[in-house]
C-alpha cells in the first residue's frame, strides 16, 4: 500500500514562532511567509530540501520569465495557495515515498539482492569506504530511522552521490551527481517565502520536466544506463536521479536499501544558477569548489568579473531584487569536499551580503580586499620559511616546509581574517571599509606572529631565527 505521502507528512525541519517543527512540501510553500527557515542539521540537507521546493516552484508557477515576474512575486509576500496545491494535487501520487509503481525518486522493482545500509545514502555516516566525519554507527548494525530521515537521506545522496564503483545491473561505476563537486550558494532572506523567490532565478529557456512529472524509472530504464538524459534545466536538474534506490520499508521505519545506477548524465552547455563557474588555465568552465583547507570566502575573487570570472546567477538574481526593495540579504555556500569517491568535510559558511556588493564600486573594494589578505599571507609564508631555516638549519627542502606549516602564524593569521571579513562585507560600500580591512590584516599578522614567537621558544639558536622572522614581519605590516 502507498505509505508515507511527503506533500502532508510532517518531514522537512522548519524553525517556526522560535521553535523547530517538520511539515510537508505543501505546508512548507504555501505557509511559507510564516516560517522563518529550513532548518535542516546538515548543510547537504538543507540545499537538497531549497532544491526540492524550487523545483516544484518553477513547475508549478511557470516562472518567473523575468526580473519584473519575481518582482511581483516578492512585493505579494506569499505563494498563490490555489496555483501551487492545484499543481501538487495533479502529481500527488508521485510523492509517496513508499509506492508499488512509483516511489518517490525511486526504481520501484529495484531488486532487493545484497541491500546496503541506508547509511550508504548520507557521506557523512559511517558506510563502506566512507570516511568517520560525525557519526561512529557500525555498518552491519545500523539503526533504523524514521521515513522522515530516510526521505531526507534520500534527496541528499541524489543530489550528492559522489562518483564512483557500483558494480551493479550492468554498471561498473557512476558519475558524479549534481552538486558532488561543486559548492553550492543559497541567498537567505527574511522567512522562508523570500528565501525561495530570491532563489527563484528566471529561466530564459524551459525549466525542465521534474523527477515526478516523467513516467517513473524501472530497473529495465537503469540496467547498463541505458537511460541517459541531457544535464540541463532547473527542474530537471534539480531532481536528478543520479542514483537508483529503493528504500526497504520495515514497518516503522528504514534499515536498508535497495541500490544501483540512476541516468547517465549526458553534458551540454548549461550552468547550475546555485553554482559559481571560473575559467581553468586550460581554458575550460569548471564550478568553484571548497576546499578542506580554507574558508570560501579567500575564493571570491574568483567570482569578480576582472578577473574572468562571474556570481552565480542566484546571487546576481537576489542582488537586483533586494536593490528594488532596498533590503541587504543573507548567503549561505554550502557543499561537500571530496577526494575522489571519499568525502572529507561537510560545510556551511554564512555570510550577510549587502546591496553594493554586486556593484562595480564593491566589486572593486572587495578585489583590493581578497589581494591585501593574499599578499599578507604570502610573506607571512616567506616569515615561517626564514624562522624554519634559522631553527633547523639546513635540511631538505621538505623538512622547512612542513615545519614552517606547523607553526602558529598562518592558520592564526587566517582564522582572525575568517572574523573580519564578515565584518568588512557589512562595511563594503562604505568609504572607510578598505582602510579597516587594511588594520585588520596588520593586526592579524601582528597577533599570529606573538603567538609564534611563544611556539618556538628562546633558545639561542630559536632567539636567532625570531629575530630574523621579526625584522622580516615588519616588511610585512607596511602593506
Amino acid at each position: 500500500m502507498p505509505a508515507f505521502n511527503l506533500l502532508e507528512a510532517p518531514w522537512i525541519p522548519v524553525l517556526r514562532d522560535g521553535r523547530v517543527q517538520e511539515v510537508g512540501v505543501a505546508e512548507a510553500l504555501v505557509q511559507a511567509h510564516t516560517i522563518h527557515r529550513i532548518e535542516a542539521p546538515s548543510p547537504l540537507e538543507e540545499m537538497a530540501l531549497h532544491r526540492l521546493l524550487l523545483a516544484v516552484l518553477h513547475r508549478a508557477l511557470r516562472g518567473p520569465a523575468n526580473e519584473g515576474e519575481a518582482l511581483d512575486l516578492l512585493n505579494a509576500g506569499k505563494f498563490d495557495r490555489s496555483t501551487v496545491e492545484d499543481y501538487l494535487a495533479r502529481f500527488r501520487d508521485r510523492f509517496y515515498l513508499f509506492h508499488g509503481t512509483a516511489p518517490f525518486w525511486q526504481v520501484a522493482d529495484l531488486p532487493g539482492k545484497d541491500p546496503l545500509p541506508w547509511s550508504k545514502l548520507l557521506p557523512d555516516l559511517a558506510s563502506g569506504n566512507n570516511p568517520t566525519l560525525f557519526d561512529h554507527t557500525v555498518a552491519d548494525r545500523v539503526p533504523k530511522v524514521s521515513y522522515a530521515e530516510a526521505a531526507r537521506a534520500l534527496l541528499v545522496h541524489q543530489n550528492y552521490a559522489p562518483g564512483g564503483l557500483i558494480r551493479r545491473l550492468g554498471v561498473t561505476s557512476a558519475k558524479d551527481a549534481p552538486l558532488a563537486r561543486p559548492a553550492a550558494f543559497l541567498a537567505v532572506g527574511r522567512n522562508l517565502f523570500e528565501t525561495l523567490v530570491l532563489n527563484l532565478v528566471p529561466q530564459s529557456t524551459s525549466a525542465g520536466a521534474a523527477i515526478w512529472e516523467v513516467p517513473p524509472l524501472t530497473t529495465a530504464k537503469v540496467r547498463g544506463h541505458a537511460t541517459k538524459w541531457p544535464l540541463q534545466g532547473v527542474a530537471r536538474v534539480y531532481t536528478w536521479p543520479s542514483r537508483g534506490v529503493r528504500l526497504l520499508d520495515a514497518g516503522d521505519g528504514v534499515r536498508e536499501t535497495a541500490y544501483g545506477p540512476g541516468v547517465e548524465p549526458v553534458d551540454v552547455v548549461w550552468r547550475d544558477p546555485m553554482v559559481a563557474y571560473r575559467r581553468s588555465q586550460l581554458g575550460q568552465v569548471v564550478p568553484l569548489r571548497l576546499d578542506v583547507e580554507r574558508s570560501f570566502w579567500r575564493d571570491f575573487r574568483a567570482m569578480l568579473p576582472v578577473a574572468g570570472g562571474s556570481w552565480p546567477a542566484v546571487l546576481q538574481h537576489a542582488s537586483r531584487l533586494a536593490a528594488e526593495v532596498k533590503t541587504d540579504f543573507g548567503v549561505r555556500v554550502l557543499g561537500q569536499v571530496s577526494d575522489q569517491a571519499k568525502v572529507m568535510d561537510i560545510r556551511r559558511e554564512v555570510y550577510r551580503l549587502p546591496r553594493d556588493l554586486l556593484s562595480p564600486k564593491g566589486e572593486v573594494q572587495l578585489q583590493k580586499a581578497l589581494e591585501l589578505g593574499e599578499e599578507v599571507g604570502r610573506r607571512l609564508e616567506k616569515v615561517a620559511w626564514g624562522v624554519a631555516q634559522g631553527v633547523l638549519g639546513d635540511k631538505n627542502p621538505d623538512e622547512l616546509r612542513f615545519f614552517g606549516k606547523s607553526l602558529p602564524l598562518l592558520r592564526l593569521y587566517w582564522e582572525q581574517l575568517d572574523h573580519a571579513f564578515l565584518r568588512f562585507l557589512e562595511a563594503l560600500g562604505g568609504g572607510g571599509a578598505l582602510e579597516e580591512w587594511r588594520e585588520e590584516v596588520r593586526k592579524a599578522a601582528s597577533r599570529s606572529w606573538r603567538e609564534t614567537i611563544h611556539f618556538v621558544g628562546v633558545r639561542g639558536r630559536h632567539l636567532k631565527a625570531l629575530a630574523v622572522g621579526e625584522r622580516a614581519l615588519a616588511e610585512v605590516l607596511r602593506c
